[in-house]
């Protein structure tokens, strides 16, 4: 929706200003919405899980029906196409455990391609 890119795009360049090392932009639909050049983006970091744990845990969050989850799911992205359009993969089917780490590990590769100023 054309508000939402809008108040994307705004959002980032509110964070821009605070200049952080690196910013991210949480859009679950991005691939159905234009992918990374309708937000600017440089990198995409899909958060990924196989299909049937995505079906279990739609269905445990939103009190729906096997059937219904995989309606949705079926209206998005395949996973094998978001998949394939990330530049980076994050791992969510393990326990929330887990995550810390894999998070960690994903900042020091994102701190690691940050170009590095010339001193004067």
């Amino acid at each position: 929706h054309p508000l939402i890119r809008q108040r994307a795009k705004a959002e980032l360049a509110a964070c821009a200003a605070l200049s952080p090392p690196y910013a991210l932009l949480a859009v679950p639909l991005l691939l159905e919405t234009g992918g990374k050049t309708v937000y600017g983006l440089d990198r995409i970091l899909l958060v990924d899980c196989p299909e049937t744990l995505q079906v279990a845990r739609v269905m445990a969050r939103s009190a729906l029906t096997k059937a219904e989850a995989e309606a949705i799911l079926a209206a998005q992205t395949d996973r094998a196409t978001r998949r394939a359009a990330a530049d980076d993969i994050l791992d969510n089917s393990g326990s929330p455990e887990a995550l810390p780490a894999a998070v960690a590990h994903l900042h020091a590769l994102y701190l690691q391609r940050i170009p590095k100023q010339e001193s004067a």
